[in-house]
């Protein structure tokens, strides 16, 4: 665009703008080349102006805006980071596909064990094992076929496991109260579940008379 041609956009602009605030058209000298507006035509004019000039921000700002995500997919899909000491690892043997030290998360129980050694064979007696129960970390799994004694240890062997079994299943050895049950279950979190039935004697409270009463009744 020339600068003639700016001019008269310029001048029609203002007499639009007088127009549209005083009723009534720009005279018709003004409308010339040149610019000979009256200082209050000039003036509403610039307010006129800086109107439609606020107006087109408002708009664009209302306008909507795509929006931008919190996290990306790939941050989403990350794995999180867990130490050493967030896993358990359980010995399954038996009638299972593949025998063998697992690695499980905490929480998982003698059902996610089984399935991690690629679950039970055919001849497995699944009735002969507590599916429901946590496992513990450094524990062995038993999974006995159809025919053969349970497990010591394993649901329906008569024994109560010390390194499975919850507060409330060690209330029920002779000997052993709540408070007592409560310290063993302690002391397991603390150091690790018991290598034998003697090691139950490291619990305060435990001493050798309670430990010859239940030692036919619990394993490890």
């Amino acid at each position: 665009m020339t600068q003639e041609s700016t001019r008269e956009a310029l001048a029609r602009a203002a007499a639009r703008a007088y127009e549209a605030a005083h009723g009534n058209p720009l005279p018709e000298p003004a409308r010339g080349l040149r610019w000979s507006i009256r200082p209050r035509a000039a003036a509403t004019a610039a307010v006129v102006i800086a109107i439609l000039v606020a107006f087109a921000v408002l708009a664009d700002a209302a306008s909507p805006r795509a929006a931008v995500p919190l996290a990306t997919p790939a941050l989403l899909d990350a794995p999180s980071l867990g130490g050493p000491g967030d896993r358990v690892t359980v010995h399954v043997v038996g009638a299972v596909a593949s025998p063998g030290l697992y690695e499980l998360d905490p929480g998982a129980r003698i059902a996610d064990a089984v399935k991690a050694a690629g679950g039970a064979q055919d001849d497995a007696d699944l009735a002969a094992v507590n599916l429901a129960r946590e496992v513990v970390d450094g524990e062995q799994v038993v999974v006995p076929r159809v025919g053969e004694a349970p497990a010591a240890g394993a649901a329906g062997s008569g024994r109560v496991g010390l390194n499975g079994a919850n507060a409330a299943e060690l209330e029920s050895l002779p000997g052993i109260g709540p408070v007592l049950a409560e310290r063993i279950v302690q002391d397991r979190e603390r150091n690790g579940p018991f290598r034998s039935v003697e090691d139950l004697t490291r619990v305060p409270g435990v001493g050798p008379a309670v430990l010859e009463r239940i030692r036919d009744l619990v394993t490890v």
